[in-house]
């Protein structure tokens, strides 16, 4: 159905779409105006006795949609009208994420990326019935667990300096640097050390963390992070985690900061067993 992250049957996208459907002026037809007015816009997956306490939630769209729950044997989507034209406006991502945390408190939800759109409740309805233990079984594997995200960036000044001061390739390039060619070598030899230096960092994090969660994951490259890692832990254990993230923190430096976001729907979690 639709996809939290980008693979598994789990998280087919058949008959899903991403945002936006067309409005019955860009359609130019009856038959996809109508279409798009069936159009339903799907937050996340539940269990059938997930509590699912919706009516002080606001959905996508200006005005905000309605949220509902769409019932297909054992499981259940959170879902609204697809507004015409969605897009990913801060205040529409916004109340996408809320919705997903206020279900994660109440009980375990498989979240959906922003902008999953279904044609309409009768084909969403199929399709969590066709895949219904393959979200049973995701449901059940992260009960009582959340994600928590840890980035960590490094200031460039701070590893140009490491680099001269420790590397002697760089070192020796930068008394011989007077013609292109070795400006350039030394260009190159200081950016590998800092790739070095990044890779370092990163497995001292790893290192560090992943032995306290029950799985992680690397996340897209982030502009100036040397890290990016998200990571899967059962509830009783994030206190613990938190603590050891501030510990690292410190242990770092002052030119190496630390960012740590959670708890998280687990919206990296959904396809993903461990990392290799």
């Amino acid at each position: 159905m639709a996809r939290p992250t980008e693979s598994s049957r789990t998280q087919r996208d058949v008959p899903t779409q991403r945002a936006q459907e067309p409005s019955a002026s860009e359609s130019g037809t009856e038959e996809q105006a109508a279409q798009a007015s069936l159009a339903t816009y799907v937050y996340g997956i539940v269990s059938a006795d997930h509590p699912c306490v919706l009516e002080n939630l606001d959905g996508v769209g200006e005005p905000a949609s309605a949220l509902r729950r769409l019932d297909a044997e054992g499981v259940s989507a959170v879902v609204s009208d697809a507004p015409p034209g969605l897009r990913a406006k801060r205040r529409d991502v916004l109340a996408h994420q809320h919705v997903l945390e206020e279900l994660g408190r109440q009980g375990t939800v498989l979240p959906m990326r922003f902008g999953v759109v279904a044609r309409d409740e009768d084909s969403l309805r199929q399709e969590l019935v066709e895949d219904n233990d393959a979200h049973l079984a995701v449901l059940a594997d992260l009960a009582g667990r959340a994600e928590f995200n840890v980035k960590v960036f490094c200031d460039e000044e701070m590893l140009i300096r490491e680099a001269a001061l420790n590397d002697p390739s760089v070192q020796r390039l930068r008394e011989h640097s007077d013609t292109i060619d070795e400006r350039i070598q030394l260009g190159e030899a200081v950016a590998a050390a800092i790739e070095a230096r990044e890779l370092a960092i990163e497995q001292g994090v790893l290192e560090t963390l992943a032995p306290r969660s029950t799985r992680h994951v690397r996340g897209p490259q982030v502009k100036g992070a040397a890290v990016n890692a998200s990571f899967l832990l059962d509830s009783d254990d994030a206190e613990e985690f938190v603590a050891a993230v501030e510990e690292l923190g410190a242990a770092l430096g002052e030119e190496i900061r630390i960012q740590r976001t959670g708890p998280l729907p687990p919206y990296s979690f959904v396809s993903v067993r461990e990392e290799e």
